[in-house]
């Protein structure tokens, strides 16, 4: 069995050889393709190079253009600085102040050139791993994208104050995912990440009507051109478990402090749950024990859930190799 072929079946509830391996990387990557980390999120070929090296190295079932959260915020015409080593960053942000909302416009992905560098990756991985591995595009979700175009405190204290305001750049931030994702699954891409980070900063109720909304249209308009979403939310995601069950997402991550088992009580049967051990103390400063140790607890709801394995979020640079390969060595240590 491929990789293509596990993830799909385990999405769809049909039996697996082993469950699958979706550990994110993006520093990793570029280690591997032995380019700095600038040059890793600006030249496709290296995005690809990494993410192929990955999955073969240390049997990673995906290969995945993941990369930073500032594509589509260049596209809106935002300075983003490209470090040598390090997350890019907005020098100045493109929203500045509640009336820049009315300049702002979504681009076309193939002729910005960051957004076009994602597409590009997404396509020369589909070039190399045909059939055999899933590839997975990424998008910004419409609120982590209004944070990214306006300072994250400001976003989320106008949801108090000004609502309709943050809402109306969130429907042009949706509107530019929407044509980001279109043009990766057009170029091979069979599922689409969505990170939604600052989702988790917001509490349950202002999540459920702000966040919940797009999230599920988001979704649904890549259902509708034939993609599965892969819904990433970094942080504490326990007080929102049961609006998450609700996204209609795929695939779920969990962060390494949300409760594994409780979400796999909560989600629906459909939802995949993906994670969710920690990344700094179980694979940066633990052992092939502890990584072992924690793979077989995430292993042990899939009874309840037809979850995939991966640490909470990325995995780090400069894990040991050993910790690493340990996760699949694991996965296939203890599999039914």
């Amino acid at each position: 069995m491929n990789s293509y072929e596990r993830v799909m079946n385990r999405l769809e509830g049909r039996e697996v050889d082993y469950l699958p391996n979706l550990g994110l990387v993006m520093l990793l990557g570029a280690k591997e393709a032995g380019v700095t980390f600038g040059e890793y999120i600006t030249n496709y070929h290296y995005l690809a190079e990494g993410a192929l090296r990955c999955h073969e190295k240390y049997k990673i079932d995906m290969v995945c253009a993941i990369s930073d959260p500032l594509r589509e915020t260049a596209g809106f015409g935002a300075e983003v600085v490209i470090r040598e080593e390090g997350t890019p960053y907005c020098r100045v942000h493109r929203v500045k102040e509640l009336s820049d909302i009315s300049g702002l416009k979504p681009a076309d992905p193939m002729k910005s050139w960051r957004m076009h560098d994602r597409v590009e990756a997404v396509r020369l991985m589909k070039e190399q791993v045909g059939k055999d591995v899933p590839v997975v595009g990424w998008i910004e979700g419409a609120l982590a994208e209004s944070c990214d175009l306006m300072d994250m405190q400001r976003v989320l204290a106008y949801l108090i104050e000004e609502p309709e305001r943050i809402e109306e750049m969130m429907e042009i931030c949706l509107e530019q995912a929407v044509s980001f994702a279109r043009d990766q699954i057009e170029m091979g891409a069979c599922i689409i990440g969505m990170g939604d980070a600052a989702a988790s900063l917001i509490g349950p109720a202002l999540y459920k009507e702000y966040a919940l909304p797009y999230e599920q249209r988001l979704i649904d308009a890549i259902h509708r051109m034939g993609a599965k979403v892969k819904l990433h939310i970094c942080g504490n995601t326990n007080p929102i478990l049961p609006y998450l069950a609700e996204t209609g997402s795929d695939i779920v991550d969990l962060d390494h402090m949300v409760d594994i088992e409780k979400a796999a009580e909560i989600f629906p049967e459909s939802m995949c749950i993906c994670g969710n051990f920690d990344p700094a103390t179980v694979l940066y400063q633990g052992t092939p024990e502890l990584v072992y140790e924690h793979v077989k607890r995430c292993m042990g709801i899939q009874d309840k859930n037809r979850n995939f394995i991966a640490a909470g979020c990325e995995i780090p640079r400069d894990a040991p190799e050993e910790n690493i390969l340990a996760v699949a060595e694991a996965i296939r240590a203890y599999r039914k």
